[in-house]
């Protein structure tokens, strides 16, 4: 597990209209002029495939899509290159990725102030069936990274955690923590 290194996080849409495929497909192309942090190449229209991702943002570290998966709309974040340090330091990084995503279509004045996010509601999933096998094991292995990580980001607020245990799927990690968190106080807290 130590290994890990492709991980996705999503969070989720407070309303699931406020942002539509087609407003994040122009958004996501203004980041890819505007964006000094990573190289980001690509916005592709998945639109009319359904469950999945809308709206795709190609990038070299990682993708950022608006994401439909099982009918819950929200902004998936997939790292795709190796990063530095233990997996709790990369958990942490994927979630500040996620978590600026985030915040930055929150505060996108083409946007209006429309869109917001459930901070407190996220889903981690472990892209790499190897090194995460989708059991007790696995889901042990993961927490004992993540727990640390997920403290810090909920500045010890109660959270719950579910492991989702369907045949074939991904290790993947429901977190819904108690009290109203958003992308911003979120990365404030991982900055901590």
């Amino acid at each position: 597990m130590e290994e890990l290194q492709r991980i996705n996080i999503k969070v989720y849409l407070q309303d699931p209209q406020s942002l539509s495929s087609e407003e994040a497909f122009r958004v996501f192309n203004e980041w890819i002029v505007d964006n000094t942090d990573e190289v980001l190449v690509d916005v592709a229209d998945y639109d009319h495939v359904g469950n999945g991702p809308l709206t795709l943002l190609i990038g070299h570290e990682a993708n950022y899509s608006l994401d439909s998966d099982l009918g819950e709309m929200g902004l998936l974040y997939t790292r795709k290159q190796p990063q530095g340090g233990e997996l709790s330091e990369r958990l942490a990084g994927a979630l500040r990725a996620a978590l600026r995503a985030c915040h930055r279509l929150e505060t996108a004045t083409e946007l209006a102030g429309k869109v917001a996010f459930r901070g407190g509601d996220l889903k981690i999933t472990a892209n790499d069936r190897l090194r995460a096998p989708n059991t007790e094991d696995g889901e042990r292995a993961l927490r004992e990274a993540l727990d640390p990580v997920l403290t810090a980001l909920f500045c010890s607020a109660s959270y719950a955690v579910e492991r989702d245990t369907s045949s074939g799927e991904r290790l993947s990690l429901r977190v819904r923590a108690e009290g109203d968190f958003t992308p911003e106080t979120l990365l404030a807290n991982l900055a901590n």
